[in-house]
């Protein structure tokens, strides 16, 4: 009798034993077609595998199959059914992506961030990066920079905890991608490179799309030999494993290096090879517009326009239709066709223009913002060309107020020393673009003024607007409201080189009336005490035109001088604070490194009578009360971080976009510190001083470069007394003869100009 309870429970234990391995294989067939993709068979054998035994791990599977098979609804069920077992954390990241394909982003955030919080609890740093890595892509899709950077970053972390450096790698691929859309082409290759260290070798389809976009990276920098070797090893790692869209693409990038490289029969090749991995139906933009390319290379003239028109007749998208529009444009002036040319210019203007009013994301990146001024050029030299002053000017406008916004998004570019640094780099400048973008927009420094209002400004005045384009550097002189366009008769690149010249040797005098009389007209005569001012363009931008000489005279000695960003800031109406100016303000010696500043403020302090703020009183606060100051002098260092180019205070640095941010805007700024008016892209105008101007300050007095501490005292010592509080463009011509006259050569007084109408 004892033994009969014990084979009842021995074949209990058997028949539960036999129910587990049959649990065991249904949960390990429905996990094995949905590794094999078949989610279809996934969810089926999952859901019977759940209801079979129960198993939590059944019905996470099938929640998964279920949102590769968009059945969101289902899915969602899953996920709500399983709360609380031990398959919940990691399954809010499959109901985000339920919410994503639905467009809900707010919602998929809040199911990211729920399973970050249970995952932290289990400690499993490869869901973590998972989840991470989706929050990184939320914040992209919502051009959230900041964000996008931290999540990327934070996702990276979490897989090198895990040790998985294929998730690892995708993480850095996810920096790569907003540092490319912000335009930081220096730390988006350190992010491809970091991405390809740590992709096994084994992984050739993944090697190949970063290689491939190590190529495009190198087109984007001008560099097409390398560009091309890189997208050959792209193509070999693909072979029998790529998409039709990665060989399409990567042909037509070859296409591009071949026609910058002038190979016109491998660019037909490549464009060939292109087709072949046309999807079917209309052909995609991108091939028209190549083939348009290829065949305008070649003098097809004909089918060039035939391929641009039926691009431009699927209504392509923005970033699509002005290049096409501008290619249109060149096809038909070298047809003669030049009215149906500058129609094509203007449309292809037209739509950058709406861009940039939208911000879009092109608009942030450094190699395609002077591209996008090609179309104004052209239509400039078309109008100059046939004598039509007045359109050219405008044209030439509405090139300079993009400019000058341009000039303060290339100047937040700058390449990381480090791969360590990339992030930190790259999270600085997507905080500048942040909060830079919306108020450069609203600069009235950058405003273009309309044609019958820009006339009436310059009634009294002389200029000297300079523009490059197409390769050449063109004067419009302007005198009271007469319009003379010339061309000057050097290339811009000999230009260049010239200026290149000069400033390694300043106070070279033959090298000083090489330039003044191949950039200035014969006729250069002024009313006693008016003012010349100055449009620089390209190099001219780092070019102190007081020191060229004309006729046996340095330019200075004859006229005041004062540089603008456009001739509309002349007729914009003074943006400085209304009501009576305020007291000055005069910061000096921030960081108590630089006897001469400290005594330099103090002196000027006693002249406008007021009490200097030195050393840890020179702060941020009080710069902000110089808002609406008569003038605000600051004596201190200046230098160039991931944020774009600052300004040294005690208790920190003070970035061009937290002036524009802030509205610091007196009515003179006097920035005695080196290269405050010098910055990268185009020269001065995404400087320290171009942000006070852009602003709304009516002039600032700054330096193209280094100036030596005693130099820079002895200058504007003589600039105050020679009146610049009142006449900045008059103070500084006057301090810069008296030093000319004390035997003083440029090099101490060329680097400081005026930016700003001069008065």
């Amino acid at each position: 009798m004892t033994s009969r309870p014990t084979v009842r429970w021995l074949g209990g234990l058997a028949f539960a034993l036999a129910a587990s391995a049959c649990a065991d294989r249904a949960l390990e067939r429905c996990t094995d077609a949905y590794t094999a993709g078949k989610y279809e068979e996934a969810a089926r054998l999952c859901e019977a595998a759940h209801r079979a035994s129960g198993d939590p791990r059944a019905g996470a599977t099938a929640a998964r199959a279920l949102t590769q098979l968009r059945q969101g609804d289902r899915a969602l069920a899953w996920v709500e059914r399983l709360r609380g077992t031990s398959v919940e954390p990691g399954l809010w990241s499959v109901a985000a992506l339920v919410y994503l394909d639905r467009g809900e982003p707010g919602r998929a955030t809040q199911a990211y961030h729920r399973d970050l919080e249970l995952l932290r609890k289990t400690g499993d740093h490869l869901g973590l990066a998972r989840a991470h890595y989706g929050l990184f892509y939320v914040a992209w899709e919502g051009s959230h920079y900041r964000e996008a950077l931290e999540q990327a970053r934070s996702a990276f972390t979490e897989a090198g905890a895990a040790g998985d450096r294929e998730t690892q790698a995708r993480a850095a691929e996810a920096l790569y991608t907003v540092l490319y859309a912000l335009g930081d082409l220096g730390g988006a290759r350190r992010a491809l490179d970091l991405a390809a260290r740590l992709l096994p070798p084994e992984s050739r389809a993944e090697r190949a799309g970063l290689v491939a976009n190590q190529g495009g990276l190198a087109l984007d920098e001008g560099r097409p030999e390398l560009a091309r070797h890189s997208i050959d090893e792209a193509l070999q790692l693909a072979q029998g494993q790529g998409e039709q869209r990665f060989f399409r693409s990567a042909h037509l990038n070859l296409v591009q290096a071949d026609l910058t490289l002038g190979q016109l029969e491998s660019a037909e090749r490549h464009l060939a090879e292109a087709w072949r991995y046309a999807e079917p139906g209309s052909p995609e933009v991108a091939l028209l517009y190549y083939r348009a390319r290829v065949a305008q290379a070649r003098h097809r003239l004909d089918e060039a326009a035939e391929a641009l028109t039926e691009a431009l007749a699927g209504q392509p998208v923005p970033d699509w239709a002005w290049d096409l529009e501008d290619e249109r444009g060149k096809v038909e002036e070298a047809r003669g066709d030049l009215r149906t040319a500058e129609l094509a210019y203007e449309r292809s203007a037209a739509i950058v223009e709406e861009m940039r009013r939208s911000l879009a994301l092109d608009d942030l990146k450094a190699w395609l913002l002077d591209r996008k001024r090609q179309p104004l050029e052209a239509l400039f030299v078309l109008q100059a060309r046939t004598g039509r002053a007045a359109q050219a000017l405008h044209t030439m406008e509405r090139a300079k107020a993009r400019t000058f916004q341009d000039a303060f998004i290339q100047a937040t570019t700058r390449d990381p020393e480090t791969v360590r640094n990339v992030w930190t780099v790259a999270a600085d400048r997507a905080d500048a673009l942040r909060d830079l973008l919306p108020a450069m927009s609203a600069s009235p420094a950058a405003a273009l003024v309309p044609l019958d209002r820009l006339l009436a400004g310059l009634k009294g005045r002389r200029v000297l607007a300079y523009f490059e384009a197409r390769g050449e550097l063109w004067l419009l002189d302007i005198a009271d409201q007469r319009i003379r366009p010339r061309r000057i008769g050097a290339p811009a690149a000999r230009i260049d080189e010239l200026i290149d010249r000069f400033q390694s040797a300043p106070d070279d005098p033959v090298a000083a009336a090489g330039l003044g009389s191949l950039l200035l007209p014969a006729d250069l005569d002024l009313a006693p005490g008016s003012t010349l001012h100055i449009v620089p363009d390209g190099a001219l931008t780092r070019l102190s035109f007081a020191a060229l000489r004309r006729g046996g005279r340095r330019l200075v000695e004859d006229h005041a001088i004062a540089y603008l960003p456009g001739v509309s800031f002349l007729a914009a109406p003074l943006q400085a604070v209304p009501g009576a100016a305020r007291p000055p303000v005069v910061l000096a010696d921030p960081l108590r490194d630089l006897p001469e500043a400290a005594a330099e403020g103090r002196e000027i302090a006693a002249f406008l009578k007021v009490q200097p703020r030195l050393g840890p009183a020179a702060t941020r606060r009080a710069l902000q009360s110089a808002a609406g100051a008569a003038v605000l002098h600051i004596g201190g260092h200046t230098g160039w971080g991931p944020g774009g180019p600052w300004l040294e205070l005690a208790d920190g640095q003070v970035t061009t976009a937290a002036i524009l941010t802030a509205r610091v805007r007196p009515r003179l700024v006097v920035l005695a510190s080196c290269a405050s008016a010098a910055s990268s892209g185009r020269g001065l105008w995404g400087s320290p001083g171009a942000a006070f101007l852009a602003a709304g300050s009516g002039a600032v007095l700054a330096t193209l470069g280094s100036v030596e501490d005693r130099n820079a005292r002895d200058l504007v010592r003589h600039f105050y007394q020679e009146g610049g509080a009142s006449d900045p463009a008059g103070g500084l011509a006057r301090a810069q003869r008296a030093l000319l006259a004390a035997g003083r050569p440029p090099s101490v007084w060329a680097p400081f100009v005026l930016l700003g109408a001069g008065s």
